[in-house]
């Protein structure tokens, strides 16, 4: 038998739902920030994972007044005020992790051409850089601002060289040596990390290195005749120096409003003091001593080597989405964002967290629109010689 109908069956499911539209885009952004944590923890790609992040960020980088300091520093009309070694470690202090999580290893761009691999363009790019110094086995050499010791490595199992790397940062140092414990015992041997600021290495004996090399870190000096000036002391005589220099190109106009907030936009993201243009960058090189052998924009020769192929260096940067290297994506970057908000709402990461998440993605978005725009390059190579005695 069927039970008989209910009178006020119509009127009961057709009336409104008790909850609220507050109440159901409050547990929406709730489920949303869910999913995007699963999505982060489970999609670590062989690097940092999100909890490897946060579990990861130093001391230092806890204390929530440091992010804040390091905000108020980089108005866009304001002058720059700043104090190289002091915000470049609390830059790193603060973004160490982040990066390690969302780039790799290796803390640079890096040329590329279609259907190259990501873990491949950049471990290419810092070949090329071995080469264009011919380190070979059995050399001394120095990498100035190691970040993690990532290139450092690289370059060690390419050349078999013995490498030094100097970084102003200790959280750094501590990374290096960890990644580098689990290694054979050749790579051990011929890692060395330690702390310290390049532009003053008295800890270091004068013409003790073959070659030196800089990725992507003197950046961090305005001027270069401080790092460049190490760099002369340590190499003996005849020895090779080359760096990739992150540069404004000729095509910056300091009147254009427009550029110069990208510019401060990068400043603010990647945590350096005002950066300088091409001629004072070389001029800085012949100023301390270097014979100068060749500089150029290898962005530029990229795009006359692979052509139609090519892929700018901020193209990692500027994709929507792709399962290789995902979070540093346009759309990886937002689930970084709200993974990391949700955590620090949660009381699980560190309070700045989220700020310092926003300041790299400052950082992404103006390395985008200069690299568009051409005003700006992180790739700026230059190399040079200590004459022979």
């Amino acid at each position: 038998r069927v039970a008989p109908r209910d009178p006020n069956h119509r009127r009961r499911y057709l009336a409104k739902p008790m909850c609220c539209t507050s109440c159901c885009g409050t547990i929406t952004s709730v489920l949303v920030a869910l999913l995007a944590i699963g999505a982060g923890l489970l999609m670590s790609d062989g690097h940092h994972s999100l909890m490897d992040l946060v579990k990861g960020t130093s001391d230092a980088a806890r204390d929530k007044t440091r992010i804040s300091k390091y905000d108020a520093a980089y108005e866009v009309d304001g002058e720059l005020v700043h104090n190289d070694q002091e915000f470049t470690n609390m830059y790193y202090d603060l973004a160490t992790d982040f990066y390690e999580y969302g780039w790799g290893q290796s803390f640079h761009f890096a040329t590329k051409y279609v259907g190259e691999s990501f873990h491949q363009h950049i471990v290419r790019h810092e070949h090329y850089i071995a080469q264009k110094i011919a380190i070979t086995e059995g050399d001394n050499v120095l990498d100035m601002g190691m970040g993690v010791g990532g290139p450092l490595r690289n370059i060690v199992r390419f050349t078999n060289a013995n490498v030094t790397g100097v970084t102003i940062n200790h959280h750094q140092v501590f990374r290096a040596k960890k990644l580098t414990a689990d290694l054979g015992p050749n790579m051990r041997s011929k890692c060395h990390y330690k702390q310290g600021d390049f532009t003053q290495m008295d800890f270091l004996d004068d013409a003790s290195f073959d070659k030196i090399y800089s990725i992507e870190a003197t950046c961090h000096v305005k001027d270069r005749t401080k790092v460049f000036g190490e760099a002369y002391r340590l190499l003996k005589p005849g020895g090779m120096f080359a760096s990739y220099e992150w540069l404004m190109t000729d095509k910056y106009d300091p009147t254009n409003e427009e550029h110069k907030i990208i510019k401060r936009g990068v400043e603010h993201g990647d945590g350096l003091p005002e950066l300088i243009g091409i001629k004072d960058a070389v001029g800085a090189l012949k100023e301390v001593g270097f014979e100068v052998v060749e500089h150029y924009d290898v962005a530029k020769w990229a795009e006359q080597v692979y052509g139609p192929k090519n892929v700018p260096w901020y193209g990692p940067l500027e994709a929507g989405w792709t399962i290789e290297g995902w979070k540093h994506t346009v759309v990886g970057r937002k689930i970084t964002e709200i993974m990391v908000r949700t955590l620090e709402a949660l009381g699980v990461a560190p309070e700045g967290a989220f700020a310092t998440a926003k300041m790299l993605e400052d950082a992404a978005t103006h390395l985008v629109k200069g690299g568009q725009q051409d005003i700006f390059t992180p790739m700026y190579l230059v190399v040079a010689r200590k004459p022979a005695a």
